[in-house]
This record gives structure tokens, sequence and C-alpha cells, in this order.
């Protein structure tokens, strides 16, 4: 038993250095990142992934809803990596009776994820992803000034065997 234990320590440190999460908050909400993969060959996926959590009586826009600023994740060009759409979830159908209308909106947490490919060649170093996610929150009384948050993913170049 005493003989395991160093292998479950190592296994331990290799999954904490995987993909730590890393979390943003603003007035209106809680921006999480994280990834799917430690370390990733060249030609292989990985998703990066925004858990988003609204603050009490928050809602922000779903991609989708007219005439308001939807939340949108939006990577900065990377030499090193081919970036696929954004996916979001489907908008929950909310009833504004102030306005006497219907919108598409993310009231509970849910999470956008974005696919994205390495690149062969380059060097050894981590990869770093940077990025912004936009989003208008509005509570039940008022919607608020838009924003644009900064966000960033590390992924490790997994070395050849």
């Amino acid at each position: 038993m005493l003989m395991m234990m160093p292998w479950l320590l190592v296994a331990l440190v290799v999954l904490a250095q995987a993909a730590p999460n890393k979390a943003v908050e603003t007035k209106h909400l809680t921006l999480t990142t994280s990834t799917s993969a430690g370390a990733v060959a060249p030609g292989k996926k990985a998703s990066l992934w925004i858990d988003v959590e609204p603050k009490p009586t928050m809602h922000v826009y779903s991609p989708g809803q007219k005439g308001y600023i939807a939340i949108t994740l939006t990577l900065e060009e990377n030499a090193a990596v081919t970036a696929a759409k954004a996916k979001y979830p489907p908008g929950e159908k909310f009833f504004m009776e102030a306005l006497n209308e219907t919108q598409l909106v993310y009231a509970k947490p849910f999470r956008i994820a974005q696919d994205v490919t390495l690149k062969p060649g380059g060097s050894a170093d981590p990869v770093v992803i940077k990025g912004s996610v936009r989003y208008q929150a509005c509570d039940d009384k008022i919607c608020y000034l838009p924003q644009t948050v900064p966000v960033a993913w590390t992924i490790r170049r997994a070395t050849p065997q």
C-alpha cells in the first residue's frame, strides 16, 4: 500500500496541473474558464469552456435574441490553433413584464464551448489562447451597460513519445 502512494501523489499533481480553472467575477456574473485537455498533440482538438453563472436576479441574452446584445465569446487570432465556432446552449424563454415581451435569456448557470485544433510545428512552449466575453446583463428592473471581459486558456503541447 505504501508503495502505491508516490504514484497516487504524482497522478494527483498531474491532474491538478492539467487544466486549472480560472474565475473572473463581475458585478453581474461569474465566468470560469477551463479546458478539456491538459496536453494536446498537434492535429488534435481541445475544448475551451466558459462556465457562466449569472448573479441572483440577473440574466444575459442568448444568441438569437434580436434587439439586445447577446453574450458572445470571441477568440483572438492565434497562429498555433484553428478555432471552430463557439457553441451556446439554447436560451430560455423569459417574459419581461415591464416590456410586455418574451426574450431568450440565460438566467441559470450555463456553459459556452469552443473547440480548437493545435496546428503542427511551433515551439514546445504552452499555447496561450486569449479572447473576450461580451454581454449585456439585466435584472427585473433595468439593463446595465454592455461589458467586455478578457479571458484566457493555456494548453500544454503533448510531448512526442
